[in-house]
């Protein structure tokens, strides 16, 4: 399927904006694309799959740093502790920043026939 196989993993990732479920597609579809696929769709592949793990890592330490928020201070309390919300919340937002910013590059990059980072930063994604 090659580089249109990829391109479609990107637009299921990108759609997770949108949609939670078309994140899981997308990881499924990389992993079964990834197998038979080599050189820089496999980097891609590689990269895409490693992007899901880290959002999934993402997504719990946020629900988790959420709900230690929620016991310390409960939400209609008032208190400076209301501000500890934030924090869970800034992360969550400040990774989805990232991410696009992630999926945008990667796209560019298939497009361009390059890997899914640019040079100084290919090593993450080896």
């Amino acid at each position: 399927m090659g580089r249109s196989g990829v391109l479609i993993v990107y637009a299921l990732y990108i759609a997770r904006f949108f949609t939670g479920i078309s994140l899981l597609a997308g990881v499924i579809v990389a992993y079964l694309l990834r197998r038979p696929s080599v050189g820089i769709e496999r980097m891609h592949l590689n990269w895409l799959v490693r992007l899901f793990w880290y959002d999934v890592a993402f997504i719990v330490g946020s629900a988790a740093l959420f709900l230690a928020c929620f016991l310390t201070e409960p939400p209609g309390s008032s208190g400076p502790g209301q501000l500890l919300f934030l924090l869970p919340i800034g992360i969550f937002a400040v990774w989805n920043i990232v991410l696009l910013v992630a999926l945008i590059v990667g796209v560019r990059g298939i497009l361009a026939g390059d890997g899914p980072l640019p040079e100084r930063f290919r090593a993450l994604a080896e």
